[in-house]
């Protein structure tokens, strides 16, 4: 679903001869990527009964947003993104720019894909494992004070 919607945006995008909504959409990709491996998971281990699964989610989401919200702010910064100029009105290179951007998003999406499609361990209330909270604290410390 995401290749044809890659591909459908590279089309408009290459009519257009713009990139300005490149970004943008690897941020909605990643979004949509993570709510569809929580909407998708197999009915023994059901996402919403997990809390590993949810945390995960949770944290991927805002990271994910974080990194939205910034690359929109660059692309409208900046007008454009000049990695563009030599391929606007090549349509082959422009859709392999589209391309590789969906394939990094899938890579990068991999981790939060292979935890909500992992069955539950159990349903205890604490469930987290010490490298579980370690990750987290780490998460928040680096929301915090990342720069």
């Amino acid at each position: 679903m995401l290749i044809l919607i890659d591909f459908i945006l590279t089309v408009f995008a290459f009519a257009l001869n713009t990139e300005k909504f490149y970004d943008i959409l690897g941020g909605v990709n990643f979004l949509v990527l993570g709510a569809y491996s929580a909407s998708a998971t197999d009915e023994s281990s059901p996402w919403f009964q997990d809390e590993r699964k949810r945390a995960c989610t949770v944290i991927f989401f805002i990271s994910r947003l974080w990194l939205l919200a910034f690359l929109a702010w660059r692309a409208h910064e900046r007008g454009g993104d000049a990695r563009f100029d030599e391929v606007k009105d090549k349509f082959g290179l422009f859709l392999v720019y589209w391309t590789v951007q969906g394939l990094w998003v899938f890579i990068i999406s991999l981790p939060i894909i292979f935890v909500n499609s992992a069955r539950s361990r159990q349903f205890d209330i604490i469930s987290f494992s010490t490298l579980d909270w370690v990750s987290i604290v780490g998460f928040a410390l680096g929301v915090i004070w990342g720069k």
